[in-house]
Parts: structure tokens; C-alpha cells; sequence
């Protein structure tokens, strides 16, 4: 009973989360990106990677190594103008 207990809150918790958006993302505009593109946008963890397009038709880019808060001025200073969208990928 009591592993059923805990499987039924775990699951509770995790349809709370996901309700609730989950992880907040780093985007230059929270309109800017598809739902579709957004589910490349998992949000920060540790060892997630800056995400970025510089335009709506260009290729994904990844980096690595940059700082939490600072994914949309890297992919600003790559792209040489505001990047299309940012954010975080595992």
C-alpha cells in the first residue's frame, strides 16, 4: 500500500509540474518560438547547453559551458544581432 502511495504522489507531482510549465526557459521573446521548436527548450539543469537560432530559418546551434542567465547575450553575441530564440537543452 505504501508503494502505491508513493507512486500516486510522484505521479501527482509530476502532473503538477508539467501543468505548470515546468522549467522556466531563457528565450529572447516567449512568443518567438513554435510550440514544435519549444520542445527542444527543456530549460536549465545542470550540463544543459545554450540553445539558440539566429533566425527563424537557420539551424539550431548548441554551446556549451555558458553561465545560467547568460544563454541569450552568448547567442546575441554569436549571431551579431538578437538571436530568433535561446534557451536551455539536456
Amino acid at each position: 500500500m505504501k508503494k502505491a502511495m508513493t507512486l500516486f504522489a510522484s505521479v501527482s507531482l509530476g502532473f503538477l509540474i508539467s501543468a505548470c510549465g515546468g522549467p522556466e526557459l531563457e528565450d529572447a521573446d516567449g512568443s518567438t518560438l513554435t510550440t514544435a521548436e519549444q520542445a527542444i527548450c527543456e530549460g536549465y539543469a545542470p550540463g544543459a547547453v545554450c540553445t539558440f537560432k539566429c533566425t527563424s530559418t537557420s539551424d539550431w546551434t548548441f554551446v556549451g559551458g555558458v553561465a545560467y542567465g547568460q544563454c541569450q547575450s552568448v547567442a546575441n553575441r554569436i549571431c551579431g544581432r538578437t538571436a530568433y530564440g535561446a534557451c536551455w537543452s539536456r
